[in-house]
């Protein structure tokens, strides 16, 4: 199945293409997609031992799942023309999804990892990709299968190894639309870089984002600047702490009217804090403990999404 999924690569949009289309893969950017797509440069990555060890595993993982859950998962095959949501510029592009398994209304996903998480919502990089097969094959039912790949890459199958993880597509609407607008807003570039071969990746930005950009990176410079002018006030209020403090000198003023006032050291001192201890005090009163202890129901505020800007490394 490799071949024919590493086939024509330039022609279709694949599920592997989309954790590196929404820039959550670690190994391409998005840029260099693009530029594959446009026939601009090769795709020089023929695989590893990581993914041949999958593909050998693959099969091994679907038959375990069969036999388990009573099932009959088979390989899909399916070129489908890109959604009109999608894009008005599909380039004549398609959009292939070459799933692991598919039965009645389900999608199959096999991955073989050295790092495996308790959480589906952690697989993001893996979850992406088995919902562009769902929603481009209209199967509202996903199952995600990690396998936990063994340091000396044994094929033997261990069923301890294996996590299972059954959703549905009506999970995550939120990460579904992200999907497609992130593929139709690669697609619209890709028209771009098409057209113009000699554009550059912050060209294909909207202007808006570019300009703000422009105006933080400044701010984020003058930052630095002043940061660094905040270690060296602090290194020579130092140096002018221990000059005054030898000549005796408690306080004088400049021509120009700044006060110059020293301020003496003032030692640790010891204080008595009385704390209540509870874990002492539910040992030796658990009744009385539990008699007082309330459940209650609290939100946990969520984290506001930000921008994270972060700067080019500076030469030695």
């Amino acid at each position: 199945m490799q071949d024919s999924v590493s086939k024509d690569r330039e022609k279709y949009i694949g599920g592997s293409d989309i954790p590196i289309i929404m820039e959550l893969s670690p190994f391409k950017s998005r840029f260099d997609l693009l530029l594959e797509k446009a026939g601009l440069k090769e795709n020089d990555f023929t695989g590893n031992v990581f993914t041949e060890y999958g593909n050998k595993m693959e099969g091994k993982i679907r038959d375990f799942i069969n036999a388990g859950l009573i099932s009959d998962f088979v390989e899909g095959k399916h070129i489908i023309d890109v959604p009109a949501e999608m894009t008005e510029h599909p380039n004549g592009m398609q959009i292939r999804c070459h799933t692991d398994g598919e039965c009645d209304d389900i999608v199959l996903e096999i991955k073989t990892t050295a790092q495996t998480f308790d959480s589906l919502d952690d697989y993001e990089l893996y979850l992406v990709q088995i919902l562009f097969y769902m929603y481009c094959t209209g199967k509202s039912k996903g199952l995600l299968a990690v396998y936990k790949r063994p340091d000396d890459m044994s094929e033997e199958f261990d069923e301890a190894k294996l996590q299972l993880f059954p959703f549905d597509i009506s999970d995550f609407p939120e990460l579904v639309n992200r999907i497609i607008k992130a593929v139709g807003r690669f697609l619209d570039d890709l028209h771009k870089v098409k057209s113009n071969p000699m554009i550059t990746e912050e060209e294909l930005l909207p202007s808006d984002i570019t300009e703000i950009t422009s105006q933080i990176i400044a701010f984020e410079q003058q930052l630095e600047r002043m940061k660094y002018l905040e270690k060296k006030i602090k290194s020579e209020k130092d140096r002018l702490k221990t000059a005054m403090e030898s000549a005796g000198v408690p306080k004088w003023v400049t021509p120009n009217g700044y006060k110059i006032t020293l301020v003496a050291d003032k030692p640790d001192k010891a204080e008595t804090v009385d704390n209540f201890d509870a874990e002492r005090f539910m040992a030796e009163n658990p009744e009385l403990w539990k008699k007082y202890m309330v459940t209650n129901t609290v939100i946990k505020k969520g984290k506001k999404g930000y921008v994270l800007i972060t700067a080019p490394k500076k030469e030695d």
